[in-house]
């Protein structure tokens, strides 16, 4: 993951940035300038900086946490005293995720866990601080609270389970890329790949979990293809999401739309950059765009109807989740995102329908008879809920 140290490096050198960059809201200051506690995305060689690197910031807690960056996390130094001094001076969100990096970065897992938790305390509605929580427990077997974290996180921002379930994953990489014969099959060929068949090999490595080898077979298609196409970006761009590398993500959004203006995915996933950053009215934006260009994409309305709960918005919501279900009236799953939401709007006969329909189309999914279950226990039915309270815990048996 050369490219996301890299990048970070450049934006944070010399007159590359101002003070302004650091007045962004909390989820987009961690996104421009920070990083997972993954060992990965750190930087394989030690980068040296000069004294007068940051002559021209003024604000003395922005110029503590840049040496602090530069010392302990670029650098082979101890940066614990600058960091923890910006902390003191400003509460800052970049001095308390350098900070855990670099107790992370020296496996003091112990420290790196406390700092998560105080930034927690102070940043609750941040995922990014969960999630590093999360990968640090996952290391020293606290299996509890890795996972506690892991939900959280998920909630927040749903970006976080992917990279989340990427990294869990990483141990089983090389028996998957073993068993899968297409890459087998390309990868022991001499000859130099086309485009199509660098394409048809990320998308197996991205099966396999290998994201960081994909990206680099998506780069060098990007770098072969004469025509620019736009869909190697939007590929590309997806797996920097899904490691919330959100900032490489957006440049390639952006890249595919400048492309092609009516490249649906693009403005998709690029709303769930906006939304990962809290720009509400940037998601929306795009999730129109993408509506004006597929007004048949069902992705569109089951992403903007989730933005739409989750902004309160639930009458709107409705009305995404019922056109979802008219583009998908076989899909059991888009019957039971509707029928949360009735609950949630206190309409439970809708609910009960939905769920009822849900199980018709997919009566082995044992959650569906405990969610019907509350349904009918919330209308008075406790013999129908005690029924389907009997059918869950026979699947669950099975």
């Amino acid at each position: 993951m050369k490219q996301l140290i890299s990048n970070l490096s450049v934006t944070l050198r010399g007159n590359a940035f101002t003070e302004a960059d650091f007045k962004l809201p909390p989820p987009v200051l961690l996104a421009k300038f920070s990083f997972l506690p993954i060992s990965s995305f750190f930087p394989t060689d030690i980068i040296s900086f000069s004294q007068d690197e940051f002559d021209h910031i003024h604000q003395k807690d922005i110029k503590l946490l840049l040496r602090g960056f530069f010392i302990g996390i670029i650098g082979g130094g101890d940066p614990v005293q600058l960091l923890e001094e910006a902390i003191d001076l400003a509460n800052s969100v970049l001095a308390y995720s350098y900070l855990g990096l670099y107790y992370f970065k020296i496996q003091a897992y112990d420290q790196a866990i406390a700092v998560y938790t105080r930034a927690i305390e102070l940043f609750k509605e941040e995922p990014y601080f969960y999630a590093s929580r999360c990968l640090v427990y996952r290391i020293i077997g606290e299996d509890e609270g890795a996972f506690y974290d892991y939900q959280i996180a998920k909630r927040l921002d749903f970006n976080y389970h992917s990279v989340l379930e990427w990294q869990e994953n990483q141990a089983e990489v090389s028996y998957f890329e073993a068993e899968n014969l297409v890459i087998q099959e390309l990868e022991s060929t001499q000859k130099n790949l086309s485009t199509d068949e660098l394409n048809s090999l990320g998308l197996e490595y991205v099966h396999c979990y290998d994201y960081l080898k994909a990206i680099e077979l998506y780069t060098m298609a990007i770098s072969k293809n004469a025509t620019d196409d736009s869909n190697l970006f939007v590929f590309r761009g997806s797996l920097y999401l899904k490691l919330t590398c959100f900032e490489l993500a957006l440049n390639d959004f952006n890249r595919a739309i400048e492309l092609d203006g009516n490249q649906t995915a693009a403005y998709v996933f690029r709303a769930k950059v906006f939304e990962s950053y809290r720009y509400s009215e940037k998601a929306l934006q795009d999730y129109a765009k993408a509506e004006e260009n597929d007004h048949n994409s069902s992705i569109v309305y089951e992403e903007r109807a989730s933005l739409f709960e989750r902004l309160g918005c639930l009458p709107e919501a409705l009305s995404d989740f019922d056109r979802l279900v008219e583009l998908n009236p076989e899909d059991f799953y888009v019957y039971s995102l509707r029928a949360d939401l009735k609950e949630k709007l206190e309409d439970m006969h809708g609910a009960l329908v939905d769920y009822s329909m849900a199980i018709e189309l997919n009566p082995y999914y044992s959650d569906l008879y405990s969610y019907r279950a509350a349904i009918k226990e919330k209308l008075g039915d406790f013999a129908g809920a005690k029924l389907d309270l009997d059918k869950f815990n026979e699947l669950e048996d099975e």
